[in-house]
């Protein structure tokens, strides 16, 4: 057979393949879509972390594609079964050691800050519960708050549906509402309403988040990527590049 010449059977052609030195497959990186962070716009995969993860591939040199995929139990299925070297965003726990591999930095927070009217800049402030008391607190019912903030006797006002509480906000109906940072600032500048609204310095919670390597993944390029990542995301911290990329999405 020439080898030139592309056999019938897929599986031999895979396998000649993998037998010469210089092949390499992409180095394939899955995601559970969520804007800002990673989405896909006619067709194209967009958002923070994907620009962020294209200027560290860039500068390590790597063929790289992104596959967004919806179901997180099929995210583990494939971090475990080695189809995947590189998970984006996950939060670090115990749980998931055993199939990930999580590097030292992280350059997203995923926090919850209390939004307000910016109107009500300066007279609302945040640094106990106490402070808050006397207000019409927004809260959704089914999502995770702290036990703290629920137990807090504040005054609250509650929901079915998260998306509501914005226009409960710009409405004047409630007073001050916990949300997803990064989430909301991206939506109020995509819907125009950024002006009128603040968010308190202090977050309800915060937790870093990790682009992460599965034990499983035989990619010959992981161990480099593994070894030299936290100095790239460092380089791009300094060099204000990922600043520049938040802004991009967050602010007007």
């Amino acid at each position: 057979m020439n080898i030139f010449t592309r056999p019938q059977s897929p599986l031999l052609f895979i396998l000649l393949m993998l037998s010469f030195p210089g092949y390499t497959r992409d180095f394939t990186i899955i995601a559970s879509p969520q804007a800002p962070h990673k989405f896909s716009e006619e067709g194209v995969v967009k958002g923070i972390d994907v620009e962020v993860i294209s200027h560290v591939m860039r500068r390590l040199d790597i063929k790289y594609k992104i596959r967004l995929i919806k179901s997180a139990a099929r995210i583990i299925q494939e971090a475990k079964s080695g189809r995947a070297d590189m998970v984006l965003l996950f939060s670090r726990k115990e749980s998931r050691m055993d199939y990930l591999i999580y590097p030292n930095e992280s350059y997203i927070d995923i926090s919850w800050n209390f939004f307000i009217l910016k109107e009500n800049s300066g007279s609302i402030t945040y640094e106990t519960f106490n402070d808050l008391k006397g207000l019409k607190v927004g809260i959704t019912n089914d999502i995770s708050y702290t036990p703290e903030f629920i137990s807090s006797g504040l005054t609250f006002d509650d929901v079915s549906q998260n998306y509501l509480q914005i226009k409960k906000l710009l409405g004047k109906r409630i007073d001050i509402v916990p949300l997803n940072t990064i989430s909301t600032l991206y939506e109020a500048k995509k819907q125009g309403y950024s002006h009128r609204l603040a968010y308190l310095p202090k977050p309800l919670k915060s937790k870093p988040y990790y682009n992460v390597f599965p034990i499983a993944s035989q990619h010959p390029d992981k161990q480099r990527v593994m070894e030299e990542y936290d100095q790239v995301i460092r380089d791009l911290k300094e060099e204000q590049i990922i600043a520049g990329i938040l802004n991009k999405y967050l602010t007007e």
